[in-house]
């Protein structure tokens, strides 16, 4: 429990690279005991409605999110906008752009895997057939299904990740442009599972530095996969960098046992919680 409520502030639908729909997150979330709950998709707010009326008729309190991506010194990384207004246009302008930015890196991917005499087109149309944003994963899948790996991981391990020959960069926008977005959605800007970028702790250091200074009001204290320790290192840069704490499982698919819904440790008591003001 985080404190009175149960929280969780980072989950994901089939309207990006979850496994279920928004309406099975919820009612999912709602039977583990979750009261509070955010649907956060990769650059994609398209659940959100209807997640909305689901958690109303579930008793869950659903707080419109996000997870838009974004470059800092040539590093992805995912920013979660919390409580914004899924209306705003100017952010679903800019939404726009990153899904055309996604649907382009795919097809060139596939392209790449055509070349290595894989069925790029058939692979292509298998992940655009998806209701959502198309992703590697969805690829990865694809590749499974296809008989062309054994798993998804197998996918990853010979063309699609960093440094395979299927791997393509993604370039997305500033840090600084994302948590504008955020703001002038009327939302909160929160990093996402900041000890699991690819950093030194200097490097990380930085990250957080420059996030503050561009707006950010908090970062992912506790996610799904984080072990104690990595906690108090999340926890430790909150407080260096004035920074509330959020919660969230990163909830992706029932079968992954590392980040089940209801089940997140408690935010620490000398973490700021970011829903504070927030009426919880």
């Amino acid at each position: 429990m985080n404190g009175p409520l149960n929280i969780d502030l980072h989950t994901h639908s089939d309207r990006s690279d979850g496994a279920l729909t928004p309406v099975e997150l919820v009612r999912r979330a709602a039977a583990a005991g979750v009261e509070v709950l955010a649907l956060t998709d990769h650059d994609t707010i398209e659940g959100i409605e209807d997640a909305g009326r689901c958690a109303a008729a579930c008793g869950v309190r659903l707080v419109p999110g996000v997870e838009i991506s974004a470059s800092w010194r040539a590093q992805a990384i995912h920013v979660l906008g919390l409580w914004i207004d899924p209306g705003e246009s100017s952010l679903r302008g800019m939404l726009a752009d990153q899904a055309e930015r996604r649907r382009t890196r795919m097809r060139r991917i596939c392209g790449r895997l055509a070349g290595m005499g894989l069925p790029g087109d058939a692979l292509l149309a298998a992940v655009e057939a998806h209701p959502g944003l198309p992703t590697r994963t969805h690829l990865a899948a694809a590749l499974l299904a296809g008989g062309h790996v054994d798993s998804a991981d197998e996918a990853f391990r010979r063309y699609l990740g960093r440094g395979k020959a299927a791997h393509l960069a993604a370039h997305w926008p500033a840090l600084a442009e994302v948590v504008g977005w955020i703001r002038s959605a009327g939302g909160v800007a929160s990093l996402a599972h900041p000890v699991r970028y690819r950093l030194s702790a200097g490097a990380r250091r930085r990250l957080l530095a420059d996030f503050a200074a561009a707006g950010g009001t908090a970062l992912e204290v506790v996610t799904g996969s984080n072990a104690s320790g990595q906690i108090e290192v999340a926890s430790q840069l909150a407080l260096t960098f004035g920074l509330a704490g959020s919660v969230g499982s990163d909830f992706h698919n029932p079968q992954l046992p590392w980040n089940t819904l209801g089940r997140l440790a408690k935010l620490p008591d000398c973490v700021t919680p970011v829903w504070r003001g927030f009426g919880l």
